[in-house]
């Protein structure tokens, strides 16, 4: 472990800046010597205030997730105090390298808690021995094992005399920051491992936590974003404003916002302004725009998207070192023997097409940013945000101030699910604001919301494979063809291709004999981005319904099929925890029959049983058993609680989510053309979690839980549906046409 304090810009050295702080503030570089020769992994100022505050500084954006509570948990483990105690608040952005402690940090990936638990526990413990030195000081008894510390308390044994962390903090922060400190021993946890209230809950129930759709400023006025129906669209001609309004601002593309047919520079939208959101958005929609449309717009619609993906299936180009491998090149993920001529000697041959369509976000805060610009003094943002960095960033290039002059404020987030990562709405918002020069809040209406995503990719994935008779797989090819996400960001691509295309598609611990994983990048133009489980959610659905067409071609128990195949002893026991908890080996309810399946993403494995009825439409999902490996588990009710909601967006996205397109147009507009299972339909879950390690090891990966819920829910149901009916799904939604007045 290593501690780092920032130097400050006046010249004041660190233990001057600590001295003067009022109490004990320290910034961590956490971690291995690579780590913290990088130094970029600070992200967390913790402070021991003289007045018995503890604020924990975090980089981390609250979607929701309780990762703040979370935090708090795990360090006032070795801090030695009530988790009660600890505020956690959000950290401004800074574009320095490497990163000064407190910066703000993406928040993806499912990845607050198993980033930060050790690093969190490091300074917990360094914060506590700071305290103890300060107090051995003091009392003037410099041996340590005459002093214990219980709730923010230092005892010294041979005299009986308490310090409370405050009395000694302003001292401690004027002694050296120890290069190691002793953690608590796993049997004398407290706190991590056990279901603790989460704190963020009663603020959202009573309605003060500040989302960014709350924030209000003195003077301010109200945009509402109105853009082109048809992606790559440009404004022809600026309108007049009408009543109702303030101004209509034209709003482009800014760079490092471009996705897809929207490229740098277009004008693709306009910001109606008026004196309450209601007036700019009913002015918005009074608006009468011209718009120049892309010349293949006729091209632009979902159909032709497939029947490119067919084409690109068999006759994309293969990946060149060094050449620019546009939009239709097909990269090599995995290979290992000669998987084609393993199929065609086999007994028995199986091939199938899955295909998934793009799916909105649909967060229930619509995006939205505050902007109050100065011009040439300053510009403030509150952004609902999961990049708060990104955001200083674009700020300064939009504005051409320097970073001291923009303050970014990461607000509360009603739902992130990846696109409130992109920062085309606080670019818009931006811009708005410099050209009304007022304090502004632009929001997106739903059906801008809907039509304008950044969606989860479409995709259509073909698989072959041969059994010999026994049933044992000889050979395995899958190809997904799917639209870059790090593509259409101007990531450059590695010979394997896009990782958010292939994930959960490679690597897979199954006994394949020869196998082939390939990725194409599909060449359609719409924007793509991160949604929950990313790839994962496609590629499970794709190779777990394929492992059951194999089991039924064995003539096996798709169960029992999958215990004969891998090869892992994680996945076998997450396997077995949920059809146990299922009680797979026994009958289910008459009418009803069960699914199955198994996959990983951000190193946790889930294993997951649907269990469905049928109705006239089709399937009901009435029960669900999940399992999950992510190793040590610091709250069981959050993970819990995660995991219940991956499995609603699951649903969600399984039953009902699809956007399709005309002419670059998207169709779905709102929730009424996008249903979404309601109350009474809410399914029965079980989520059992994996015992913990027998002891906690900085080398033990630890895994995600946020996005898990996922992706095996889909595959689960399809198989679930074809043992009840024999009909397999193959295409998603199961219900294409779906609305919420069915």
């Amino acid at each position: 472990m290593n501690a780092r304090i920032p130097e400050a810009a006046s010249g004041v050295d660190r233990r001057q800046f600590l001295a003067a702080t009022g109490g004990l503030t320290l910034g961590l570089v956490l971690g291995g010597k690579a780590e913290a020769a990088a130094a970029t992994a600070v992200n967390a100022w913790l402070t021991i205030g003289t007045d018995g505050s503890i604020i924990l500084t975090s980089g981390a954006s609250d979607m929701g997730q309780g990762s703040f509570s979370g935090l708090a948990q795990i360090l006032c483990e070795d801090l030695m105090v009530d988790p009660t105690q600890i505020k956690v608040v959000p950290a401004a952005p800074s574009l320095a390298v490497p990163a000064p402690v407190g910066a703000a940090i993406n928040t993806v990936g499912s990845s607050v808690t198993r980033n930060n638990f050790w690093r969190l526990r490091d300074a917990g413990a360094v914060a506590r021995e700071m305290l103890v030195s300060a107090a051995m000081v003091e009392l003037g008894d410099s041996t340590r094992a005459n002093y214990t510390v219980l709730n923010a308390i230092i005892t010294h044994g041979p005299t009986g005399r308490s310090l409370a962390y405050p009395s000694v903090a302003a001292r401690a922060a004027t002694l050296p920051v120890p290069s190691s400190a002793p953690l608590v021993p796993d049997a004398q946890l407290r706190c991590i491992g056990k279901s603790l209230p989460r704190a963020d809950i009663p603020a959202k129930v009573d309605g003060s936590t500040v989302y960014g759709i709350d924030v209000r400023r003195p003077g301010m006025v109200y945009a509402a974003i109105r853009h082109c129906p048809s992606f790559g669209g440009v404004l022809a001609s600026v309108p007049s404003v009408p009543s109702g309004a303030l101004a209509v601002v034209p709003v482009k593309v800014a760079a490092g916002t471009a996705r897809g047919l929207e490229a740098v520079g277009n004008v693709n939208a306009v910001a109606v302004v008026g004196p309450t959101t209601w007036d700019a958005w009913q002015a918005a929609r009074r608006l009468n725009l011209q718009w120049t449309l892309p010349a293949n717009v006729a091209a632009l619609n979902s159909m032709q998207f497939m029947a490119d993906a067919q084409a690109l299936m068999t006759n994309a180009t293969p990946y060149v070192a060094g050449a620019a491998n546009p939009p239709g090149t097909a990269y090599t993920v995995e290979r290992s023997g000669v998987p084609d001529a393993a199929i065609a000697a086999a007994d028995i041959k199986l091939e199938a097409s899955y295909s998934l369509p793009y799916v909105a976000h649909a967060c229930m805060e619509v995006l939205n940013c505050t902007v109050d610009f100065h011009p040439g003094v300053s510009c403030e943002v509150w952004a609902p945000t999961q990049s708060a960095k990104g955001a200083l960033t674009l700020v300064m290039a939009l504005t051409g101030m320097t970073a001291a002059q923009v303050t970014i404020h990461v607000t509360a987030l009603g739902g992130g699910l990846g696109r409130k990562a992109e920062q085309d709405f606080i670019s818009q918002a931006v811009q708005v604001a410099m050209a009304v020069k007022k304090p502004v809040k632009l929001m997106w209406p739903r059906e801008e919301d809907f039509t304008h995503d950044q969606y989860r990719p479409m995709a259509l994935v073909r698989v072959r494979a041969g059994l010999n008779k026994s049933g044992q797989v000889l050979g395995w090819t899958y190809r997904n063809v799917s639209p870059s996400i790090l593509g259409q960001r101007g990531i450059p691509l590695p010979a394997t291709g896009d990782s958010q295309g292939y994930e959960a598609s490679q690597a897979l611990p199954y006994d394949f004999g020869s196998r082939l994983t390939e990725w194409v990048s599909h060449t359609a133009g719409i924007p793509v981005g991160f949604w929950r489980s990313v790839g994962a959610s496609i590629n499970t659905f794709a190779v777990e319904s394929m492992i059951d067409e194999l089991a039924l071609a064995a003539g096996a128990d798709p169960y029992q099929y999958r215990r004969s195949r891998l090869t892992d002893a994680r996945w076998l026991a997450v396997l077995d925890a949920a059809a146990q908890a299922a009680g797979w080996g026994s009958a289910p309810p008459s009418g009803r029959a069960r699914g199955i399946a198994i996959g990983t993403a951000f190193n946790s494995i889930v294993a997951q049983v649907v269990e469905v009825s049928a109705t006239a439409a089709g399937p009901r999902v009435t029960r669900v058993w999940l399992a999950i490996d992510c190793g040590w588990v610091v709250n069981p009710n959050s993970v819990e609680a995660q995991l219940i909601g991956g499995v609603v967006h699951g649903l969600n996205a399984a039953l009902y989510g699809k956007q399709t397109f005309v002419n670059g147009a998207a169709q779905a507009r709102n929730f009424n053309a996008s249903r979404m299972i309601r109350l009474n339909e809410m399914p029965q879950v079980v989520v059992k979690l994996m015992p913990q390690p027998a002891l906690l090891d900085r080398g033990q990966v630890m895994g995600g839980v946020g996005e898990l819920g996922v992706p095996t829910l889909a595959p689960a149901l399809a198989n679930a549906w074809a043992k009840l009916s024999g009909k397999r799904v193959r295409a998603l939604p199961f219900y294409p046409n779906a609305t919420m007045s069915d």
